[in-house]
């Protein structure tokens, strides 16, 4: 997958701006504040319409104006194409070479991409909701099934938790309804995460150990109540296991009023060879950790979809000593069309090969 050119209008600190990219290895330099996060940003806005900052569109739109507009022409196995974002005051349209779509969420599954960023550590060192939605965005990218059992199943927690919250008595035939729905729904979501750890653990002991020429640093560990044993089962013994699961925690559902089992409460921990990382490890240990899961992420796009995703590496090379800057830079897949922000160029020359250098001063890029 290429992004051939982006076109930015009245986004973040950019007022108008075109510019064409290399397919391989894209340098962005610039001072701090410049604008080199914004224009990731603006990439990653055209894979899945979000800014991978968590900020609204009002804060994605250039100060003093009225909205924004990115547009980016791509070239991927599917054909070439272009994809326009263009938000109008509240309203927010999605346009796929000049036709409107009814739905935002129509966007997934066009363009694919990897962003490996600061905040990228929570997903080692912070609360299990981070790494849940973590790997529900992976899975919902390639899989629209999962992706409506996973909407079906928060829609049914909502439900039963205001019901618990404020049922002055409980109907239990309610209560089974219910649950049948979430053992259906999350059934499937356990069992495709099972199968996602297991990817992102096979990517550690195989190509990350063939880089390293060592055992794995790390594997990952999907922790869940759902099932009463460790390790991936079948789909039908996952639900089997989520309904006696649901039906022993009725009367403790019922007293805190809330759901208590099930994939939405469900965590991750990166495990060296006898500590969790979260815990115990460094900082560069949980940064080396998380930027392995993010590799996983591209090459979990490469085996489900047959497409090599855009790689954008925001200014997190350098957090990393010179050894282990090196082997990342190994496992980067030779084929993707990677971004790399940076302040210093220098440091990173030594070691890193780039087809074209982009300078960005004040939202300006030459």
């Amino acid at each position: 997958m290429f992004l051939e050119s982006i076109f930015l209008y009245n986004f973040r600190n950019y007022d108008e701006q075109k510019i064409s990219f290399s397919r391989g290895k894209n340098l962005v330099l610039g001072d701090n504040g410049a604008g080199k996060s914004n224009l990731l940003e603006a990439v990653y806005v055209l894979s899945t319409s979000k800014s991978f900052r968590q900020a609204a569109d009002s804060k994605l739109t250039r100060w003093g104006a009225e909205g924004y507009h990115v547009k980016g022409m791509f070239s991927s196995p599917r054909g070439r194409y272009a994809i326009d974002i263009v938000v109008q005051k509240d309203r927010k349209r999605l346009l796929i070479n000049g036709t409107q779509e009814d739905r935002i969420s129509n966007i997934i599954g066009y363009v694919y991409c990897v962003v490996f960023y600061f905040d990228d550590i929570l997903l080692v060192t912070g609360p299990p909701r981070v790494k849940r939605a973590y790997l529900d965005l992976i899975l919902s990218t390639v899989d629209p099934l999962y992706f409506d059992n996973l909407r079906r199943y928060l829609t049914v927690v909502k439900q039963k938790s205001c019901y618990l919250r404020d049922a002055v008595r409980v109907d239990r035939e309610l209560l089974l309804s219910w649950n049948e729905q979430l053992v259906q729904s999350g059934g499937y979501i356990v069992d495709k995460r099972y199968g996602l750890v297991e990817f992102i653990n096979n990517f550690l002991e195989g190509r990350v150990r063939d880089v390293y020429r060592t055992e794995p640093l790390f594997s990952l560990s999907y922790r869940t109540k759902v099932l009463n044993g460790e390790g991936r089962q079948s789909v039908d013994s996952i639900r089997k296991s989520f309904a006696e699961k649901l039906e022993g925690y009725r009367e403790r559902e019922t007293r805190f009023a809330q759901c208590l089992v099930g994939p939405h409460r469900d965590d991750l921990s990166f495990m060296d060879e006898t500590h969790d990382v979260r815990y115990f490890g460094s900082i560069g240990e949980a940064r080396l950790s998380a930027i392995f899961l993010k590799l996983a992420q591209a090459y979990f796009y490469t085996s489900e979809k047959g497409v090599v995703p855009i790689l954008l590496m925001d200014d997190i090379l350098l957090e990393l000593d010179r050894r282990n800057m090196e082997m990342v830079i190994e496992l980067l897949d030779k084929e993707s069309q990677t971004f790399i922000t940076t302040t210093e160029r220098a440091k990173l020359s030594e070691i890193l090969s780039y087809d074209t250098v982009f300078h960005i001063d004040s939202g300006k890029i030459e």
